[in-house]
C-alpha cells in the first residue's frame, strides 16, 4: 500500500480535482475553563475504501513519512483523512504515545473541552493498494 499527503492549500478546484483530501490539526493552546461537555458522535465513518484500508493505512503512517513535506508529529496532533466525493467516507487519525490511531468517536482521546486545535496544513491524499497505480497518479 502506498499512501503520500501532498500539501496543498484547499481551494475549490484543487478539492474538486481530487477524490481524497486531508486535513492535519494540532492544538495550539488551552482554554482554562471548560465548556459544558456534550455527547459526541461518530467521527470516523463505517464504511468505503478509507475503512477498508485503515489498518493499512495506519500501518503505513506509523512506518514512514507519508507527507510530502518535513514533519514530524506532536502529541494530540489530529488528522482527517476524507473522500471528496463521498462525504461520509473519512478515517480520523490522532497521534498519542508516538502512534497514529485511530479516533472513532469525536473527543474520545482528545481533551476537547480544554484544547485549541488549529489547522495547521492541508493537500491532496494520495492512495494506492499497488506502487504501479501509485506511481500513475502523480
Amino acid at each position: 500500500m502506498k499512501l503520500l499527503l501532498e500539501e496543498k492549500q484547499l481551494g475549490t478546484q484543487s478539492k474538486k480535482n481530487s477524490k481524497y483530501y486531508w486535513i492535519l490539526e494540532t492544538i495550539t493552546g488551552k482554554v482554562e475553563t471548560p465548556s459544558e461537555t456534550e455527547d459526541f458522535g461518530l467521527i470516523s465513518s463505517e464504511n468505503g475504501f478509507i475503512q477498508d484500508i485503515k489498518e493499512e493505512i495506519l500501518e503505513t503512517i506509523n512506518s514512514e513519512n507519508v507527507f510530502s513535506f518535513p514533519y514530524e508529529p506532536k502529541e494530540g496532533d489530529f488528522l482527517s483523512i476524507k473522500n471528496n466525493l463521498k462525504k461520509n467516507e473519512y478515517l480520523s487519525l490522532i497521534f498519542l504515545n508516538n502512534t497514529w490511531i485511530e479516533e472513532v468517536y469525536m473527543c474520545s482521546y482528545r481533551e476537547c473541552d480544554t484544547d485549541i486545535y488549529t489547522t495547521s496544513k492541508t493537500g491532496i491524499a494520495f492512495i494506492s493498494e499497488n506502487e504501479i497505480a501509485f506511481q500513475n497518479i502523480k
